[in-house]
């Protein structure tokens, strides 16, 4: 991979149902882009990287902090490191957002060899959600 290259160059990988994950990384910064399809539900997690997220496609009801509101394209959310937050897709369409985090989240990285410590987040809270 060059310094100049596209998200093709980059594997995309399914991390919980309906939700696809591209990721670059330089040495303190990250980029993802994520798709979410079949109306996914995100819990309310935290972590301790910084995020900025940005809507290209789609509508989602957004939770950062006690702040919540429906969000599109163009929308820009800022999520301090381990504020609280949770997402929802609404509607059928697909959408498609892009999220920097710094630091880097090195269990995002295709062949990172530790634990994904938000995959495990996600997967006791939709177990609670499931539960209650």
């Amino acid at each position: 991979m060059g310094q100049i290259t596209t998200w093709d160059e980059f594997p995309t990988v399914e991390y919980v149902r309906g939700v696809s994950r591209q990721a670059v990384s330089g040495e303190k910064v990250m980029l993802t882009r994520i798709v979410y399809r079949d109306g996914v539900v995100i819990p309310e997690h935290h972590h301790p990287a910084e995020q900025i997220m940005l809507v290209e496609r789609g509508r989602l009801w957004a939770k950062v902090g006690d702040e919540e509101a429906e969000v599109g394209p163009g929308s820009l959310l800022v999520i301090p490191s381990d504020w609280v937050h949770a997402f929802r897709q609404l509607g059928d369409e697909e959408v498609v957002f892009y999220e920097c985090f710094a630091p880097i989240r090195l269990e995002y990285l295709v062949g990172f060899k530790g634990p994904d410590p938000s995959l495990a987040m996600m997967q006791e809270a939709l177990g609670r959600e499931a539960d209650g």
